[in-house]
Parts: C-alpha cells; sequence; structure tokens
C-alpha cells in the first residue's frame, strides 16, 4: 500500500493573535507546518501542504529544510480554499489527478497539531490495512464537563465525560473511499465538515478508533505555544 498525506495549513489562526498564518508560527527554531511535515514524513511518501493563497512561496520556503532531509519526500505546496473542507479537496485533488500511482491510504493532517508522534498514525494506518475504510487517534477528557448554560445563565448539566472522547489528526482513510466522500460532498454542496471522518461516515464509510496522543495537542491560542516549545526541545 501507498500511503500520501494532506496536512491541512490554509488557515490564519486569528485566535492565536499571529500577524502570519498559525502554520508558519515559530515554535522552537522552526515553523508549525515543517514540525508537522517532519513527523507526517515517518510514514508518508507524498505529502500535500494545503496553504492561503497567494501564501505559497512562504510555505515553500518552510518546508524547504525537511524536503532536503529526505530527498525521497515529495512534497507539494497547494493553494487552499474558503473553508476546511475545500483546503483538504484541493490538496486530495494534488494527490490523486493525474498521478500514478494513486495513493491506496491517505492521512489528513492538522498544520496545528504538529507534534503528534508517530506510533499513532502508524496506529491508524494499520486499522485501514485491517479493512476500515478510516481510523481516527481519539483521546479520553480530563476536564469536567457540563452543557450550555442556559438563558439565565444557570449552570447546565454535567456531562459524563466517559461516553466522550477527543479526535486528533493525523486521521487515516482509504484512498478511494476519501476521495469518494469529498467527490459525493462537492456534488451535494456540502464541503462543510471541520471533521474529515464525519464527512466520510456521511456517506457509510465505516471508521474505526485507535490510540491519540497528548502531544497530538492542537495549537489555538496564545498560551498553546509554550506547551508547543516544551513538546518540541523533548522531540
Amino acid at each position: 500500500m501507498t500511503t500520501a498525506a494532506v496536512i491541512a495549513a490554509a488557515g490564519l489562526g486569528t485566535r492565536l493573535g499571529a500577524d502570519a498564518p498559525k502554520a508558519l508560527v515559530n515554535v522552537a527554531g522552526q515553523p508549525l507546518v515543517a514540525w508537522a511535515l517532519d513527523r507526517v514524513a515517518d510514514v508518508a511518501d507524498v505529502v500535500a501542504v494545503v496553504v492561503p493563497p497567494g501564501r505559497e512561496s512562504e510555505f515553500e520556503d518552510a518546508v524547504s529544510l525537511v524536503r532536503a532531509g529526505r530527498p525521497r519526500l515529495e512534497v507539494r505546496v497547494v493553494a487552499g480554499g474558503a473553508s476546511r473542507s475545500e483546503s483538504v479537496a484541493a490538496g486530495l485533488e494534488a494527490l490523486t489527478e493525474n498521478v500514478s500511482p494513486r495513493p491506496t491510504i491517505i492521512l489528513v493532517h492538522d498544520a496545528a497539531r504538529a507534534f503528534m508522534p508517530v506510533e499513532p498514525m502508524e496506529a491508524a494506518i494499520g486499522a485501514i490495512q485491517a479493512g476500515a475504510d478510516g481510523a481516527v487517534p481519539i483521546v479520553p477528557l480530563v476536564d469536567t464537563l457540563v452543557a450550555s448554560p442556559d438563558e439565565e445563565g444557570a449552570l447546565g448539566a454535567a456531562v459524563d465525560r466517559d461516553l466522550i472522547r477527543a479526535a486528533q489528526t493525523p486521521q487515516a482513510f482509504r484512498a478511494d473511499a476519501l476521495v469518494d466522500s469529498y467527490s459525493r460532498a462537492a456534488e451535494d454542496g456540502a464541503l462543510d465538515a471541520t471533521d474529515d471522518a464525519g464527512l466520510v461516515r456521511r456517506y457509510g464509510y465505516r471508521v474505526v478508533a485507535t490510540e491519540g496522543h497528548p502531544w497530538g495537542f492542537k495549537v489555538t491560542v496564545e498560551g498553546d505555544l509554550a506547551f508547543a516549545e516544551y513538546v518540541a526541545r523533548r522531540s
């Protein structure tokens, strides 16, 4: 089986308060997107990095050291769309249109989860090799959870966190299932998913859970950068 990956890096990261796309924010000497690419390259031979339109040259520079250190790695920097789903669709097109051989497994990763170790990626890929259409790394929640407050601000009811898990990336998919799901969603005018597994499940494919990792956290706000710096220096 041939494995490829899409890294979604087109987000502007407004909650991070940076003056550049979030994936270009520097952590421990290199941008988030380079950290993400370096890890995904341990399991994928071809990677499409989907970036904000007009910023392609900056991202080419950001991934150049990773590319130089991995001469067999093929990296395609692709302009994204108006939404995450449209951006992933652009990445899928770069990996599958007029390409031979086409990948049989495709990972979809977020540059903001740049420090996910390789073991959860291998576990997700293993689930596809075992017959699943998709696989999502998950982790248990540690916070106490409550429902949203009512209109008067009264605290919502407690939610049993044992029944809930947090989904991470990269999510792994049988390539044909992922491409088919995105194609059908585009035809339906429904490229609105924030989670690729949800889109694939919408069209009847079987998605399983695999074990995630705390280091697969998402860099979202400025405070996350301190933990990212810690993890990067331990990697």
